[in-house]
């Protein structure tokens, strides 16, 4: 009840305490307000605040939806590239094929040293962690492609 009277403001205040009740939410329901009501955060604060949240949350179920919100919302993420392959790496299946959306929606000013550094930190992982889910490798993959052809198309 609380949520859907609050759906029509477009407060960056909002974001922090969404979150959080997110993170202590297990209803299905009230996770898809929480969504939807942070997919249409415009403002710029509130964005910047979903990517902060974003870097210290602990793995959490609520963490996927956090992911997903960053290109739901169109928020800018090209210098949180790290960010996003660290998730993907040690998040789950699910997170991780997020964070391949969110990075192949990238868009804006290349940041060179996180391109170089997410290259360098997959092929590692790649080449040192044969075995585990052949899914999650291949999303894995995947994302060491895209981050390629950012790379090559901003030389």
């Amino acid at each position: 009840k609380t949520l859907k009277s609050i759906e029509n403001v477009a407060d960056e205040r909002l974001v922090t305490p969404l979150i959080a009740l997110g993170m202590r939410n297990s209803d299905p329901e009230i996770e898809q307000q929480i969504r939807s009501l942070l997919f249409d955060i415009k403002l710029t604060a509130g964005r910047k605040m979903i990517l902060e949240e974003l870097e210290r949350m602990p793995e959490n179920p609520f963490r996927k939806t956090l992911i997903s919100t960053v290109w739901n919302a169109g928020i800018p993420a090209m210098d949180h590239l790290i960010l996003f392959v660290n998730l993907a790496i040690s998040g789950t299946l699910e997170e991780a094929l997020e964070c391949l959306t969110v990075i192949e929606e990238l868009e804006g000013d290349v940041v060179e040293e996180q391109v170089l550094d997410a290259l360098l930190l997959l092929k590692e992982y790649l080449a040192k962690n044969d075995a585990g889910n052949p899914t999650h490798r291949y999303i894995l993959e995947e994302i060491y492609k895209r981050i390629q052809k950012i790379e090559s198309t901003h030389q």
